[in-house]
C-alpha cells in the first residue's frame, strides 16, 4: 500500500527569503544576485524582462525599479525556520527536501482535518499568512508529489504512472534536491526523446546497457513504478550523536565548526553499523534569556534522495544553527540584553564605534543531537571514488596524506578551474589541501565569454604527436609550443588550409600533414576565431576540432596565421 506525500513548493524562494529580511515588497520587480548575474528573480521581473543567468548590469538596465540583494543563505535559513515553525501549527512531521520545499505526510493529515483537499488547504493558509507565494501537490510518492507540486495539483491514488509519463523529459533535472541525471536528459533529447512516457517506452535493459543503474533508477520512475530504490529499515539501530557544549553557542563562526564535528562524529557511527542515512532529525536544545516564550527544544528533520554524505550532513547541520541563532536573537525580549558602546581614540576625535550585546544569561544552543531516521544497508549505495559516500572519501584523504609525506606536500596537487578561454589556461594546480589562490577566488566569475564547449579535451598537449613525428618515449608530451605538436591542415588536392580574416576555411580539410605521416581526416568542426587583448598587440587566433582515422583519435588544433597546432587531445 502506497504512502500519500504532501509536498509544498516555494517559487523563488531566494527572492521570497531575501525580500523578506529587506521588507520588499515582493509585488514588484525583484531578484537575487550572485556572481554578479541574476541567481533568482520573482514573477513582476521576470515579467519585465529579467532572466535568470542575466548580468545584474543588464537586468537593471531592462527593469530600472529592480530590487536587488547579494544572495546570503543565513537570512534564507532564518526565513526558512519562521516559515517551518508557522506550518508547524497545522502539520507535524515536515520534513525539508531543501529550504523552500517541504513535505508532509498526507495520510495522516488527511485522517485529522477530515481529507487531503482540507489539510491542503490548511497548510497553504498558513503559508499566507507568512506572506510566501507556494503551491501544492498531492501524490503516491515523493518524487511524483514533488513534480505536481510544481503544477500545484493533487494526484489521484493510483493515477501517479499517467502524470508521470506525460511530463517532458527535462523534469527529470527540474528540482535540484531530486539530483536528476543531467548527462541522461542530455542525451535522450539528442536522440528525440521528449517525454517521460517515451522515455518508459524504451526497453529498460537497454537503458540499463547505456546509462547504468541511474539511468535504470529513472527509467522506473518513468514507468510510475513508486520509488523505492532505497527502501527504509524497520529494525534502525539507536544511533544518535549529541554535543553538549562548555558554552552555548551564539555566532555562526563556531555553529560551522561544531556542524562539522558532529558531522564526522555521527558518519563515524554509522560506518560502524554499516549504514547510510536518507532521513536525519537535527534536535537543538536552547538556551535562551529570561522571558523568553519559545520552545527550547526544537527538531527539525531533513529527507534525501541520497544517502547522506558527512560534508552534506554538516551542510543541513550549519544551516539549521544558524537558523536557530539567528531568530533566537531576533526573539530575544526586550530589556534581556544591555549594550555597551566603546569608541577608539575618545576625546580625540576617533570614530571607530563598536556596540557588544551583553545578556544577563548566556544565549545560544547549549546542546544538540542528530538522529538518522531512516537508514538503509551502506551495501546498497553505489560508491563513488570522488565525492561519493565516507568510505571513499577518507581513502582518498589518506592515500592524499600518505603521498605528501612521501614525497611533499607541493607534489601531490589538486586543480581548481579559474576559467579562460584557451584549455591549458583553464586550471590551476595547488597542493592538495590548500584552499583555492586569493586570484582566484578573488574573481567575480569564473565564466568566460568565447570559452571552448563541453565536452572538453582530456589531454592538454599532444600526447600522440611524438609518437606520430617519430620522437622517443622520453617526449611522448609535448606541449602546445613544442615542434612536434605542428601540424599542415590540407585539402584533397593538396593545397594548405588557413583562416580567413573572415573567420572561414580556404578548403574542406582532409589531410593532416603530421611530421613525416599523411594523416586522414574523418571528420571536422569549426573553426571558432578568437580576437583578444585588441588594445595592445593583441592576439589572433582559430580553433578547429578534428577527427582523424590512423591514429584514431579527435584533436583539438589552434591556428595563428596560416600555422596550426594540436593544443589537446580528446
Amino acid at each position: 500500500m502506497s504512502q500519500r506525500v504532501t509536498v509544498l513548493w516555494f517559487p523563488d524562494w531566494p527572492v521570497y527569503a531575501i525580500g523578506r529580511a529587506h521588507g520588499w515588497d515582493l509585488l514588484q520587480p525583484a531578484a537575487v544576485i550572485a556572481e554578479h548575474r541574476i541567481y533568482a528573480c520573482n514573477a513582476a521581473a521576470r515579467k519585465a524582462g529579467v532572466k535568470k543567468g542575466m548580468k545584474q548590469r543588464h537586468a537593471l538596465s531592462v527593469c530600472p525599479q529592480l530590487a536587488v540583494a547579494d544572495d546570503d543563505p543565513a537570512r534564507q535559513l532564518a526565513v526558512h525556520d519562521d516559515v517551518l515553525t508557522a506550518l508547524e501549527q497545522v502539520a507535524a512531521g515536515v520534513e525539508t527536501l531543501r529550504p523552500g520545499l517541504l513535505a508532509f505526510p498526507a495520510d495522516s493529515l488527511a485522517r485529522y482535518y477530515g481529507g487531503e483537499d482540507c489539510a491542503v488547504e490548511l497548510l497553504l493558509d498558513a503559508a499566507v499568512r507568512q506572506q510566501a507565494d507556494c503551491l501544492a501537490g498531492t501524490a503516491d510518492d515523493v518524487v511524483t508529489a514533488v513534480w505536481a507540486a510544481r503544477r500545484g495539483k493533487n494526484i489521484a491514488p493510483g493515477s501517479g504512472p499517467q502524470f508521470v509519463q506525460s511530463l517532458p523529459v527535462g523534469e527529470m533535472v527540474s528540482e535540484p534536491a531530486l539530483a536528476g541525471p543531467q548527462e541522461v536528459v542530455h542525451v535522450l533529447r539528442q536522440l528525440g526523446v521528449r517525454t517521460m512516457g517515451d522515455f518508459a517506452n524504451l526497453p529498460r535493459t537497454d537503458v540499463s546497457a547505456r546509462f547504468g543503474a541511474v539511468g535504470a533508477q529513472w527509467h522506473r520512475i518513468a514507468c510510475g513504478d513508486i520509488d523505492r530504490a532505497v527502501a527504509p529499515r524497520r529494525d534502525i539501530p539507536a544511533i544518535a550523536v549529541r554535543q553538549d557544549m562548555d558554552e552555548p553557542i551564539a555566532n555562526t563562526e563556531t555553529a560551522a565548526f561544531v556542524a562539522r564535528k558532529v558531522a564526522a562524529r555521527l558518519h563515524a557511527e554509522l560506518f560502524a553499523a554499516g549504514d547510510a542515512c536518507l532521513r536525519l532529525a537535527v534536535r537543538a536544545y536552547l538556551s535562551a534569556p529570561a522571558g523568553y516564550a519559545g520552545a527550547t527544544m526544537i527538531e527539525r528533520v531533513w529527507r534525501c534522495r541520497e544517502p547522506l554524505t558527512e560534508e552534506d550532513t554538516a551542510q543541513r547541520v550549519r544551516w539549521q544553527l544558524e537558523g536557530w541563532i539567528t531568530r533566537l536573537r531576533q526573539q530575544a525580549p526586550t530589556g534581556a540584553a544591555s549594550t555597551t558602546s566603546t569608541a577608539d581614540g575618545a576625546g580625540q576625535g576617533g570614530d571607530s564605534h563598536v556596540e557588544t550585546e551583553h545578556f544577563d544569561e548566556p544565549v545560544g544552543v547549549a546542546a544538540l543531537e542528530l538522529v538518522p531516521v531512516e537508514t538503509v544497508p551502506a551495501g546498497k549505495v553505489e560508491s563513488a571514488l570522488w565525492g561519493g559516500p565516507d568510505e571513499g572519501m577518507r581513502a582518498i584523504r589518506a592515500a592524499a596524506g600518505r603521498a605528501q609525506a612521501l614525497i611533499g606536500v607541493h607534489n601531490v596537487l589538486r586543480p581548481v578551474h579559474r576559467g579562460g578561454r584557451a584549455v591549458a589556461s583553464r586550471v590551476v594546480t595547488v597542493p592538495y589541501g590548500d584552499e583555492d589562490p586569493e586570484s582566484v577566488s578573488a574573481l567575480p566569475t569564473r565564466q568566460w565569454q568565447g570559452e571552448l564547449l563541453h565536452p572538453l579535451p582530456s589531454v592538454i598537449g599532444a600526447k600522440a604527436a611524438g609518437k606520430a613525428a617519430g620522437m622517443d618515449s622520453g617526449m611522448t608530451y609535448p606541449s602546445a609550443a613544442h615542434p612536434a605538436a605542428k601540424v599542415e591542415v590540407r585539402t584533397g588536392d593538396d593545397q594548405p588550409i588557413h583562416v580567413s580574416g573572415r573567420g572561414l576555411l580556404s578548403g574542406e580539410p582532409a589531410y593532416l600533414q603530421w611530421g613525416g605521416r599523411r594523416v586522414e581526416v574523418t571528420g571536422w568542426a569549426g573553426p571558432w576565431p578568437v580576437d583578444e587583448q585588441w588594445w595592445a598587440r593583441g592576439k589572433r587566433y582559430a580553433r578547429m576540432q578534428v577527427a582523424t582515422a590512423d591514429p584514431p583519435g579527435a584533436f583539438l588544433l589552434v591556428s595563428r596565421d596560416t600555422a596550426w597546432r594540436i593544443e589537446a587531445s580528446y
